[in-house]
């Protein structure tokens, strides 16, 4: 059995609602870098933003693994219809996952797409389901300095930083869960 070991990673949250956070940091947490893609443009061109960052931080950093939560077609049982920002959010989603697949399938070792259920109720406490700013109250127990909180606060970066944790627990860093499987 191989052994996924992740050293730098890179962590996006799609979902967001205004921007794609990216962050980069350790396998013990520790953060490298922070920014963001604006949403504003077509999905092409918001896709080759986020390829070049991506392409950056893996020249820079020597990144090794890629995070982001799974895709999600329908945000509810009642809703088999969604509306159109949800629709585009989810078109915008799935062209990014199939982006960074056809480019670093190989070059990449370990793309993890995790499913929102699981590694929130590894991460964040599983009796909390609802909170206004679950993300944030988790980040803000971390020790960090206000001039990072600043620039997660500007970039949105919090729940991508909470999705960057899964890398601490191992029933995540699972093959089930790769996208780039051999």
């Amino acid at each position: 059995m191989n052994k996924i070991i992740p050293t730098v990673i890179l962590t996006l949250d799609v979902q967001n609602n205004n921007c794609i956070p990216i962050t980069v940091t350790t396998n013990t947490n520790t953060i490298l870098a922070i920014t963001s893609v604006s949403k504003v443009g077509s999905h092409y061109n918001i896709r080759q933003q986020l390829l070049k960052f991506i392409d950056l931080f893996i020249n820079q950093y020597n990144i090794n693994t890629i995070i982001m939560e799974q895709n999600k077609l329908f945000i509810d049982k009642i809703d088999r219809h969604p509306d159109p920002f949800v629709l585009s959010n989810i078109t915008l989603g799935y062209g990014i996952k199939i982006s960074i697949q056809d480019k670093y399938y190989n070059s990449v070792k370990y793309i993890f797409e995790l499913p929102q259920k699981e590694w929130k109720d590894n991460v964040l406490n599983k009796s909390v389901k609802y909170s206004i700013d679950l993300y944030k109250s988790h980040i803000l127990l971390r020790d960090l300095g206000q001039d990072f909180l600043q620039i997660i606060d500007k970039n949105s970066c919090y729940k991508a930083l909470c999705l960057s944790e899964s890398v601490l627990y191992k029933s995540l860093m699972h093959k089930k869960y790769l996208i780039n499987k051999e």
